[in-house]
């Protein structure tokens, strides 16, 4: 403990010898005359006042000096998942349990030769510390879903910041699923990380779905293809049935012969669904005698059925190399109805008559349509299904007849021709900065700088005017001269989307020769873009629920995203959302969405049983419904614990190395203290801590020369002086 000032303490000395003469000066004599003592004890009383406020101003610091040891601390992380809680066989047949074994080796770590602290946690894809309790290791219970290493470390290192941390011993089978690569947090870790492999270090015999690849999209009465990755090992041989199932019904099954070895069997399936909705498929391997576990021979994958294909209207001008290039183009994609109409001739097409109604359209494209003679009661339809919400797409092409365009289709148009002439110019694209980060233009293979490669397309002399609420996306370059006229301009009004392309000769982007083949994926994904962004209605519903994931593990918590708007669709923060979810076996479960801001709700409904689930919710603010929403998710079995099961020895020693730790097997774990002893780094710490106290900002100093300078003035006073 020491005590300074902000001012030299010999200037304080003199001030107090002046504040001792002063006190002298005016007791030596005073009137009317009092005893000795009574002047002593006045003068004495001034002295202290002054000594103080003389005390005070000089600044004082008390400043003292605390030495505190903290002792080394090891945290111990256990892993927690599914992967260790499993049965297994011996070499004589007897079954084995994992967990019994790892709590087994955890019982056999020697805590009291250690000099410091033990804090344990387990984990999984989450982390929670363990009861500081002897038998903290029994409520391990080896249910986690995923398995995420990084994590943990990550949540110790934040967890014990306070503390000592000078080691972790990490107990896994070091199969993570989740989450980074734990060697990346190894590497920059502060204290080294000691691994213990738990789990079985040896292959044995198993068949499991490894892998399912199919469409999140399907149509009722499409075909949709389901690939099969079955992994087998050490069943040479041997037969097994792979049966793609829904709702407990076999839909298709294929015998399988198994090679030698380990390995990894294609097999292909096929569905055809029949309703729309959201499907929960199966697909089951038959199990074998001797599995290593029977738990992964069964997977789910679900898959959103549409109603049907998106129906598309091509309204044609006259032949020409780009329309066969698009067709070429539509007719590549499985998605798409196209139902065609080419101008034959004035008000006449090949394929007959257009319908009278466009409602059954899912958008309407127009190729160079209206050409010469077109039918203008048709562009008079084509107009009011635009005005109707229909989304169109429009590709120019020389032989477009740009007034019947002006005249008709002006109001539902991005962009409108306002002085129209007939020639034509040759210029390439130039994205625009909004262009440049708009999903339509987004085509990784093509870099934007490669676009002036490309072709160049024909554009009309004429000026194009730009809607108010368009966006272009895309102007044109004449010669190295950027213009401003649009060349593919975006527009989205009342909840449809319209789109313009204003140049031809895109049959020349499709078919680009050998040195340019650098560019060739450009157009043909510019195009599936155009058709996917313009066909895809605004959302404009007052309230939307939807599943943070169409499936759910099983284990899994099962989270429902709300949003809420108003009549201006303004969010709404204070609404009632109420959530009524149906089970499989129809018990309707009430539940309330809790408000998160911004419009925003949420719903946890923890973890489910396994099936698939229908839900609607219902908003409320002040017992006026605001709307309501509806929704299915499915909830399966998720195997990833059980996709690996030999313990990763290598990536447990990788661990210890690159962190400065020693790696054991559990039998080893009796000679933990004597490595970290020998480390020299599990050691205590001391911790010097200082603090100040700074006397003149203390209220008691204060109150005190008030006091005495009170006593000295209430004692004069008794005295009879002045």
């Amino acid at each position: 403990m020491s005590l300074s000032f902000g001012f030299s303490p010999w200037l304080l000395v003199l001030c107090l010898f002046g504040a001792a003469g002063l006190t002298y000066w005016a007791y030596r004599q005073t009137v009317p005359a009092l005893p000795a003592g009574r002047r002593v004890l006045l003068g004495g009383l001034r002295f202290l006042a002054l000594f103080v406020v003389l005390f005070l101003l000089f600044e004082p610091i008390l400043r003292r000096f605390e030495a505190r040891e903290r002792p080394p601390v090891l945290a111990v992380l256990v892993d927690d998942s599914q992967s260790l809680g499993l049965v297994q066989e011996d070499e004589a047949g007897d079954p084995v349990n994992l967990a019994t074994t790892v709590r087994e080796a955890l019982r056999r770590l020697p805590e009291d030769a250690l000099d410091g602290t033990v804090r344990s946690f387990a984990f999984s894809d989450d982390v929670r510390p363990l009861p500081e309790t002897p038998a903290r290791f029994d409520s391990l219970r080896f249910e986690g879903a995923r398995t995420n290493i990084a994590y943990a470390l990550d949540y110790v290192r934040e967890a014990l910041k306070g503390e000592n941390l000078r080691g972790v011993l990490l107990v896994s089978d070091g199969l993570y699923n989740t989450g980074r690569n734990p060697l990346y947090v190894a590497e920059r870790f502060p204290v080294p990380v000691h691994t213990v492999v738990a789990g079985d270090t040896t292959a044995r015999r198993d068949v499991q779905i490894r892998r399912i690849t199919t469409n999140e999209l399907a149509y009722v009465g499409t075909v949709l293809p389901v690939q099969v990755g079955v992994r087998v090992r050490d069943y040479p041989g041997e037969r097994v049935t792979v049966s793609l199932m829904k709702d407990g019904a076999v839909l298709q099954s294929v015998p399988v012969t198994l090679p030698e070895g380990t390995a990894e069997v294609p097999v292909d399936l096929t569905y055809t669904p029949e309703a729309e909705g959201l499907h929960r498929l199966q697909v089951v391997v038959t199990r074998l005698p001797g599995e290593l576990t029977y738990r992964n021979n069964a997977e789910t994958v679900t898959v959103q059925v549409l109603k049907s294909r998106r129906r598309l209207l091509l309204l044609a001008g006259p032949p020409n190399p780009d329309l066969a290039a698009l067709r070429q183009l539509l007719d590549g994609d499985e998605n798409t109805e196209v139902v065609s109409f080419v101008q034959k001739a004035a008000g006449a097409f090949y394929e007959g008559t257009p319908p009278a109604s466009f409602s059954d359209f899912d958008l309407i494209l127009l190729a160079g349509y209206p050409g010469p003679g077109a039918d203008t009661a048709l562009l008079d339809r084509v107009a009011a299904a635009a005005e109707a919400g229909t989304p169109f797409l429009f590709l120019y092409h020389p032989r477009t007849d740009l007034r019947a365009l002006q005249r008709h289709l002006g109001d539902v148009l991005p962009a409108v021709p306002q002085a129209v002439r007939t020639g034509t110019i040759e210029a390439v694209p130039l994205l625009t900065p909004e262009g440049e980060r708009h999903p339509i233009l987004d085509v990784p293979e093509v870099p934007a700088s490669l676009l002036r490669r490309l072709p160049p397309l024909f554009c009309s002399e004429s000026r194009w005017q730009a809607s108010p609420d368009a966006r272009v996306l895309a102007r044109i370059e004449v010669r190295g001269v950027a213009l401003n006229d649009p060349l593919l301009v975006v527009r989205q009004r009342g909840g449809s989307r319209s789109a313009a392309l204003l140049g031809a000769g895109t049959w020349r982007w499709k078919n680009v020769p050998e040195d340019l083949e650098a560019v060739a994926p450009f157009w043909p994904a510019v195009f599936e873009n155009l058709v996917q962004w313009v066909a895809t209605r605004e959302d404009d519903r007052r309230v939307r629920v939807r599943p943070a994931e169409d499936l759910f593990g099983g284990g899994e918590a099962v989270l429902l995203n709300g949003q809420v708007y108003d009549e201006s669709l303004n969010p709404v923060d204070d609404a009632a959302v109420e959530v009524e979810v149906v089970t499989p076996d129809s018990t309707r479960l009430p539940y309330r969405m809790e408000a998160a801001g911004h419009g925003r709700y949420v719903l946890d409904l923890g973890s489910l049983p396994e099936g698939t689930y229908r839900y609607t919710a219902r908003a409320l603010r002040e017992g006026t419904e605001l709307g309501t929403d509806r929704g299915t998710f499915s909830v399966g079995a998720l195997t990833l614990e059980y996709r690996e099961t030999q313990a990763n020895t290598a990536l447990l020693r990788q661990i210890a190395e690159r962190s400065g730790g020693n790696f054991f097997f559990p039998g080893d774990l009796g000679t933990l203290p004597e490595r970290l002893s020998s480390s020299g780094l599990f050691t205590p710490v001391v911790i010097e801590e200082t603090s100040e106290t700074r006397l003149w900002q203390r209220y008691p100093f204060l109150i005190l020369a008030i006091l005495l300078l009170t006593a000295e003035w209430f004692l004069r006073k008794r005295s009879g002086m002045v």
